[in-house]
């Protein structure tokens, strides 16, 4: 006959019955590593005979709790860990309102992360809470998800481990956020209603990959050396300004080792995905490099889509490895209205422009637009006063031919 069960097995919930008679009678899952153990623990909620383990989980999670921030101060007083890899806070303002002091107990949880070296750290603080300058400062911290009302630094930041960051409430005050990591590689930025312009400037050795997910912002600015952008999603976008030389496959035309830089391939992508995300911008400002890109992305088949450009500003050199790709992005921008041409010298030892160069390449843009009404060139610091004279000269003349207003200033 079959022996009755135990006293505790029968009184005991379903759920928390022993089960060593599944597995032969041995707790298998009690004897994995505790390195296995945290994993589990990470995850779910378990018997409270395994209530001890979790104080050396490398992973911390602080859901939405009706919990005061003294009783998390109180469960981490037996915290042993050497290190945290996640930790996760949700404080809302019931929390908030369940707490003494409130904002000085955000502020030593965010500290005691920090004090662990936090690898990835994810705060979602639905209360107002100004933000402690050592938020701002850490070296360990490599992921950082933010969602707060209010994130305004007031000082330098530095997170020099940082590679991927997703915010949902940046505003004017954070725009430059080249200053925030050297080792940034993924920037997101959801539901932003307040930040409209996204200023980024790169100039680190080392080039990396950075993904922009920005789909708020209408104005954009990039200016770097070493870059490998990915605009993800930029959808409300209606001005750029593009000073990017990344994208250009030096290695076509020098004995560079390949591998450092993308594929054919790769790069036809790269340049497909960037004109597709600039192609509902309405102002757009572009530099040689970029214009050199076009042209290697025209001459391998690469395809533009209609652009809705009506000022363009070209800042460029005249040289014959940019004519392609401006060519394209004129005829690509059947909206053009307004060019304003910057001409640089092409070298410091040549600082005045031949006006015979500049009339054909004015020509240039004249023959590829259908519907440019007006035409400003800034070149006075490449022109003396009499070759200043000719080129006003050619100017008229071929803006009455053309019918369009040009103006050298």
């Amino acid at each position: 006959m079959e022996e009755p069960p135990s006293k505790d097995e029968s009184n005991a919930p379903a759920g928390a019955q022993n089960p060593n008679h599944l597995f032969g009678g041995v707790d298998s899952i009690s004897s994995l590593p505790d390195k296995m153990l945290h994993h589990i623990l990470s995850f779910c909620l378990l018997s409270k005979r395994w209530r001890h383990i979790w104080r050396k989980t490398p992973y911390l999670s602080f859901p939405h709790l009706k919990s005061s921030l003294e009783w998390i101060h109180e469960t981490l007083a037996s915290y042993t860990a050497p290190k945290i890899m996640r930790f996760h806070l949700y404080v809302d303002s019931e929390t908030v309102k369940a707490s003494e002091r409130s904002f000085f107990g955000i502020d030593s949880l965010i500290k005691f992360a920090i004090a662990y070296n936090v690898d990835k750290l994810s705060l979602v603080l639905n209360a107002y809470y100004v933000f402690p300058d050592c938020f701002f400062s850490n070296s360990s911290l490599k992921h950082l998800i933010v969602d707060s009302w209010n994130m305004k630094p007031k000082c330098t930041v530095s997170w020099t481990s940082l590679q991927n960051f997703i915010n949902s409430s940046l505003d004017e005050s954070f725009t430059k956020l080249q200053s925030a990591s050297a080792m940034l590689e993924s920037l997101t930025l959801h539901e932003s209603p307040g930040l409209r312009r996204l200023d980024l400037e790169f100039f680190n050795s080392s080039p990396r990959k950075c993904h922009i997910v920005a789909p708020h912002i209408s104005y954009l600015r990039m200016i770097d050396s070493t870059q490998k952008y990915s605009l993800v999603d930029v959808s409300s976008l209606i001005e750029a300004n593009i000073d990017t030389i990344y994208f250009l496959p030096r290695f076509w035309c020098t004995q560079d080792d390949s591998s450092k830089y993308p594929s054919k391939d790769d790069y036809q992508v790269m340049m497909q995905t960037m004109l597709e995300n600039l192609q509902n911008v309405e102002k757009l400002t572009v530099v040689l490099s970029f214009l050199q890109m076009l042209s290697v992305a025209e001459f391998h088949g690469v395809p533009f889509p209609t652009l809705k450009v009506k000022t363009l500003t070209l800042k460029t050199t005249i040289l014959q490895s940019a004519v392609p790709g401006i060519a394209k992005l004129l005829q690509n921008s059947p909206e053009l209205t307004n060019i304003i041409l910057h001409i640089f010298p092409a070298s410091s030892k040549f600082k005045v422009a031949k006006p015979d160069l500049v009339a054909l390449f004015v020509e240039l843009l004249l023959r590829n637009t259908r519907t440019l009404k007006t035409l400003a060139i800034q070149l006075r610091s490449c022109l003396n006063t009499s070759n200043y004279d000719e080129l006003s000269q050619i100017a008229l003349t071929l803006s009455h031919k053309n019918k369009v207003s040009i103006v050298l200033k």
